[in-house]
């Protein structure tokens, strides 16, 4: 089951496509997306994978974080991965590390050694300060509290 996506704002989606004039249909084939999943996003019966919401928003001219928001104050690693619209496996190669450690360290597990960090914040292009941040965050969040 894959998990919601956080900061996912389904009226955003609707409101952008409105605008560019577009009906789901059309967004969806251009983003090559099955209507039925284009509708249950737009919806939010669903959340999208980082990767086709990426292409949504180029579709829309837009970047995902207009659609997709999450303070960098409260940013986990995974919200900063997917504010560049990047797959963990996607992340994991412009690192040149496993997909399962982008993972493990996503979700707070595992240490984030000064080397990867170092990865991470060329491969996501923000500063250090904010991957260690964010790495804090997620690795000291509240019991039951999703990455």
């Amino acid at each position: 089951m894959r998990r919601e996506l956080r900061g996912f704002d389904p009226a955003r989606l609707r409101i952008a496509r409105t605008s560019a004039r577009l009906s789901k249909s059309e967004l969806a084939r251009l983003s090559r997306v099955a209507v039925s999943t284009y509708c249950q996003w737009e919806s939010g019966r669903s959340s999208p994978r980082v990767d086709a919401l990426a292409r949504c928003a180029a579709q829309l001219n837009l970047k995902i974080t207009d659609l997709v928001t999450v303070e960098l104050g409260k940013a986990f690693l995974g919200d900063l991965r997917i504010s560049r619209g990047l797959l963990q496996s996607e992340l994991a190669q412009r690192m040149t590390v496993s997909t399962q450690l982008v993972g493990l360290l996503e979700r707070g597990q595992g240490t984030l050694t000064p080397e990867v960090a170092d990865k991470w914040s060329a491969a996501l292009d923000y500063p250090l300060r904010q991957i260690n941040d964010a790495y804090d965050r997620v690795r000291n969040r509240p019991a039951y509290t999703k990455p």
